[in-house]
């Protein structure tokens, strides 16, 4: 059965791609962990051939042309089935304006809508340098559901980076709590960069603000999913002769589950990418809601949530990891420094 959507009401055009989502999610994508590398590679083809790996990149760059709220309610609705996947889509569109704003190498655009794998990350002040053309440092962690990606560094809000391969190594697997096949690494950069994969701009910012967008996007599927299995679950649950949902502490639970995963999906569909300080703020409280979420979504399964038995153990693991992944506490302190910037 279909999950209901529970997000603001939508247009034929997002209707039509929740539907193909949900098509995907119940024939063709089996979510899989790390040991299936195979299978998550099959499963970004599966997207890629579908429309939805960059649903959203501009068509005269290769991409759907899909307007910002569908593409974003399409990743939300990924995200609530795998949420690793979900992520490196995002990804997958954050990348895209560089690249085609680089434009040295037009097969990299090409490759990117057949689904190859690519890793964005915004970086920690200082983490990563360029200096004298040279660009060096470690990253702790990318999640780029894909092995051996091209790599994208956004150095600020302003400065982008399409690293050469051979200047990027890549270290052994990165331990994590949730996201299943996202493939985490850590990666070393000692890379001699040309000034044509430098870009600066406003297609540099425009990459950040498809990051946290995209990200606060995969927390409202996640937290939608964890709402939606919990009063499944709730409603099939009989104790005393009497469903779960019988009991008003539950209802009362369930309720504020629903209520909060809803508000993070019309956040999320609604937010507006040229007001990339505000979706940085947005990003990290989207994160901790998500995972209040899933938290009370596990309590209302009592121990049973607990067990990979049931999705919403892994809906909670999920949403540790992308708080992780996305870079939520460093977005907020840089839209804290912003503010405090403005404001002197």
């Amino acid at each position: 059965m279909r999950r209901p959507w529970a997000g603001p009401r939508l247009d034929d055009d997002q209707q039509a791609v929740l539907d193909l989502v949900d098509d995907l999610a119940a024939d063709r994508l089996a979510r899989v962990g790390d040991d299936r590398p195979d299978d998550v590679d099959a499963a970004r083809r599966t997207l890629a051939e579908q429309g939805l790996w960059t649903l959203g990149v501009a068509e005269p760059d290769g991409g759907g042309g899909a307007a910002a709220p569908t593409m974003l309610v399409a990743l939300a609705r990924l995200a609530g089935t795998w949420p690793a996947l979900a992520w490196a889509s995002v990804q997958a569109h954050a990348a895209a304006p560089v690249l085609a704003a680089v434009g040295r190498m037009p097969a990299l655009l090409d490759g990117l809508h057949d689904g190859a794998p690519v890793a964005v990350a915004a970086v920690d002040p200082g983490s990563v340098t360029l200096t004298g053309g040279r660009l060096t440092g470690v990253l702790d962690r990318i999640d780029p559901a894909g092995r051996e990606p091209r790599l994208v560094v956004l150095l600020d809000a302003g400065t982008a980076v399409l690293v050469p391969p051979e200047g990027v190594s890549f270290g052994p697997p990165v331990a994590r709590t949730g996201f299943d096949g996202a493939l985490t690494v850590g990666v070393r950069l000692d890379a001699a960069v040309p000034g044509d994969s430098v870009l600066r701009g406003p297609q540099a910012g425009r990459a950040r603000a498809l990051l946290d967008a995209g990200a606060a996007a995969v927390a409202a599927g996640i937290a939608e999913a964890a709402a939606a299995v919990a009063l499944e679950y709730s409603a099939g649950r009989v104790q005393f002769g009497a469903p779960l949902t019988d009991l008003p502490t539950v209802r009362a639970s369930l309720s504020a589950q629903a209520a909060a995963a809803r508000a993070l999906l019309v956040g999320a569909v609604t937010a507006d990418l040229d007001r990339p300080d505000a979706l940085a703020a947005a990003l990290l409280p989207a994160c901790d809601a998500a995972l209040d979420v899933a938290a009370a979504a596990v309590q209302s399964h009592g121990g049973y949530g607990y067990m990979t038995e049931y999705p919403v153990e892994g809906l909670l693991r999920d949403a540790v990891s992308l708080r992780a992944a996305s870079g939520a506490v460093e977005a907020a302190r840089s839209a804290a420094r912003t503010l405090v910037g403005a404001g002197g």
